[in-house]
């Protein structure tokens, strides 16, 4: 038996219909995604009771086997419990992973795939481009490498279509096209935004505007694309980079300043450093609220001086005699 009540969780009546019940699903999942709340650790998981939640009732023998039973697990076909594996989130499920209730439930699929099908109707491209039963919208927005790793707030101008408030999105007041909207059910918002941008978000995440979708109950979800950064790049949480240093602190070792996201810092490279050579500074990387911060790692290139000189012809002679071996050696000579 499941502890928890799938009618309760997605917030429907018992005698819900199947249209209400996936208005209540797509709100609710949309609301607790992870990628529009990602500084909010329980999220994921409550993105999963109400997944598994909507997977007993959208099954009409399923939801009628729980409302006999009370037994979220029973199979759709004849009474046996489902068997591990072959549930609603095995085999071709774009959910994956095994499960027989909300407790039970495992997420190890794409949370992307699932919020794009979430929003494959919400689209802000149109007064037509929202499916009949969808308060929310959708936007995007091009933020800088700095937002998106430290976080911020963004103020924005945005245009976006409303469900119209007098004719209810309908076009028709009476028999006539409603003369707010001129028949489209929509008319354009044109409104001056705050948002908010978490540490760590990436091209693709998305971030919710509560009350702010085509009508008050929806909310408007702003997908992020990430313009790079001309020295930082990023993997996860963590900062890559370049430094160089001179031939003589790679040969003797140095302390030198490595530029990370929160600003320099004093690192020490050993002597005989390599050029391609890579160093961690634990804990400069991006630190989003998620977990453990991500790290800054680097890679050291050798700069040489630009022009020869005969006092540097001299050196780099006295120097070459300092190799104890060919360092060529190694490397084969045809394939």
């Amino acid at each position: 038996m499941a502890t928890k009540d799938p009618y309760e969780v997605l917030g429907v009546d018992r005698k819900a219909s199947e249209a209400e019940i996936k208005k209540a699903y797509r709100r609710l999942a949309r609301k607790h995604h992870p990628d529009v709340n990602a500084s909010d650790a329980a999220a994921k998981r409550k993105f999963q009771e109400i997944a598994a939640a909507y997977e007993v009732l959208k099954d009409p023998k399923r939801r009628k086997h729980f409302d006999t039973t009370g037994d979220t697990g029973g199979a759709p076909e004849g009474g046996a419990p489902r068997p591990s594996g072959a549930g609603p989130f095995g085999g071709g499920s774009p959910f994956g992973g095994t499960a027989r209730g909300p407790s039970s439930f495992r997420w190890s699929g794409d949370f992307g795939d699932l919020f794009s099908d979430l929003f494959s109707g919400a689209r802000a491209g149109g007064p037509r481009g929202f499916e009949e039963e969808d308060d929310d919208a959708a936007a995007e927005l091009t933020i800088s490498f700095r937002d998106a790793v430290l976080g911020g707030t963004i103020t924005l101008q945005v245009r976006y279509p409303r469900r119209c408030a007098r004719c209810g999105g309908s076009g028709r007041v009476g028999a006539s096209a409603c003369p707010s909207c001129h028949g489209a059910g929509e008319v354009v918002s044109k409104e001056r935004l705050s948002v908010r941008i978490p540490a760590g978000v990436a091209t693709g995440s998305k971030v919710r505007v509560p009350g702010k979708g085509r009508s008050e109950k929806g909310d408007l979800y702003v997908a992020l694309t990430v313009v790079p950064h001309q020295y930082f790049s990023r993997e996860g949480d963590d900062v890559l980079a370049e430094v160089p240093v001179t031939v003589s602190e790679a040969y003797l070792g140095a302390e030198i300043d490595v530029p990370t996201i929160h600003g320099p810092v004093r690192a020490r490279i050993p002597p005989g450093t390599a050029g391609g050579q890579r160093f961690r500074l634990k804990g400069y990387g991006v630190r989003s609220g998620r977990g453990a911060d991500g790290d800054h790692t680097y890679r050291v290139s050798i700069a040489m001086p630009r022009r020869p000189t005969e006092e540097g012809r001299a050196l780099a002679a006295k120097f070459a005699g300092l190799y104890e071996r060919d360092p060529r050696a190694d490397l084969p000579s045809r394939l």
